[in-house]
């Protein structure tokens, strides 16, 4: 593995964003255990086990997805869009199953409106704090900086830790194929450079795949990779070209 010289300043900031995240991320299992908890408290209910550790255990993969995206800000919204939703149906059919609850419908409506909400609006405050686009200011952190390719639907270029990958998720995963990811790890990248496409043209972007961008910036990775015996060239079509080529060499410790 290579290592990164971190900065201490955007190290600290992103290790804050990340706390504040997974705070937020916890909101909706927690409000999930609590309910299963109220379920479970009445006389008449202790006999419905099963569904409660159902949803004790529903409630710990939604933290365990949660936390896997820990060092990505860029899809800390959408997990949290997700599993605040999943969260509060699951907690709203939890409450209208309380027979001898009065309001339960007004009960279930606010449990779905809360675990659904709250959830998302304080882990966009998290990843905004760090994260409103990709640029220096996470270069010398942990976090995976995404940017968008140009012209490409739901295709990004990925900073790591310690390698780059570019990835395209489109029709193939409707034939249940895999994702188009290329990926190669510092040490197989020998050059880097910031270039402007005149549009029109045919580039390759490290996946044997061709795409015609628009004209715009660019960045090129010369990839020359002896422990998987790969030699490419990279033309990534994104808007961030400079700042991604900037993190990119902070990451690998070079000028």
């Amino acid at each position: 593995m290579t290592t990164t010289p971190f900065a201490p300043d955007s190290e600290a900031a992103f290790a804050r964003a990340r706390r504040k995240y997974l705070i937020a991320m916890s909101l909706g299992p927690i409000a999930l255990v609590a309910v299963c908890v109220v379920s479970f408290a009445g006389p008449r209910n202790r006999s419905s086990i099963l569904p409660v550790l159902g949803l004790l255990a529903f409630a710990l993969i939604l933290f365990l997805i949660g936390y896997a995206r820990r060092d990505s800000p860029v899809r800390w919204n959408r997990v949290a869009a997700i599993s605040g939703v999943v969260a509060g149906v699951y907690g709203a059919v939890v409450v209208l199953g309380w027979r001898e609850a009065e309001n339960r419908l007004l009960i279930a409506i606010a449990v779905l409106v809360v675990l659904s909400l709250v959830p998302w609006l304080a882990v966009r405050n998290a990843s905004a704090s760090v994260l409103a686009r990709p640029n220096g200011a996470l270069a010398g952190a942990t976090a995976e900086l995404s940017f968008a390719l140009r012209d490409e639907a739901d295709g990004w270029f990925l900073i790591r830790e310690d390698e780059v990958a570019v990835r395209i998720r489109r029709k193939v995963r409707r034939n249940l194929d895999d994702d188009h990811d290329a990926v190669v790890s510092f040490s197989g990248i020998a050059g880097i450079e910031v270039i402007d496409l005149p549009g029109d043209d045919e580039v390759e972007i490290g996946l044997s795949y061709a795409i015609t961008p628009s004209a715009g910036p660019a960045l090129r990775v010369l990839v020359d990779d002896k422990e998987i015996d790969l030699r490419d060239e990279w033309i990534v079509p994104i808007d961030e070209a400079r700042q991604a080529a900037e993190a990119l060499r902070s990451r690998k410790g070079i000028a």
